[in-house]
């Protein structure tokens, strides 16, 4: 079957995660879960969001926000608690490609006529949020 390979730009939001992960309240829960969920860590090549994804994929989510902020906390503890979370808001551009052992390049392009600001109203709640250009990479 192969794999796909898909580089995406977007503008978002970022934020520490240990500032993130101390902001848990119950009427912002469902918030935070979200952007744990569509976020990815902000790193090169590392092995940052292998961890993240196991943390944050995990049926414990679904329980009381309590429960889950000592989780979380508990699981952060080390070097991923000083990562930037970064979470998409607003697709510019992306590129995927699929097969076995793929090698070369690949491109992709779109006209100059999108706007590159977005809504960050819902995120009002949440402090120490930087608006931000996102590059990522998944391969899988």
């Amino acid at each position: 079957m192969g794999k796909c390979e898909i580089a995406s730009a977007s503008i978002g939001i970022q934020i520490l995660l240990k500032n993130l992960l101390s902001q848990i309240t119950e009427s912002n829960y469902k918030l935070i879960k979200k952007m744990l969920l569509n976020g990815i860590i902000e790193d090169s090549n590392d092995y940052f969001n292998e961890v993240f994804q196991d943390i944050v994929n995990n049926d414990i989510m679904d329980k009381n926000y309590l429960v889950v902020k000592e989780y979380l906390i508990k699981e952060f503890c080390g070097c991923l608690r000083d990562k930037p979370l970064l979470v998409p808001i607003k697709n510019i551009l992306e590129t995927d490609r699929w097969g076995y052992d793929r090698y070369g390049t690949n491109g992709s392009s779109r006209p100059l006529d999108f706007d590159l600001s977005i809504n960050i109203d819902e995120y009002k709640e949440i402090k120490d949020i930087k608006v931000v250009f996102m590059l990522s990479q998944r391969s899988g």
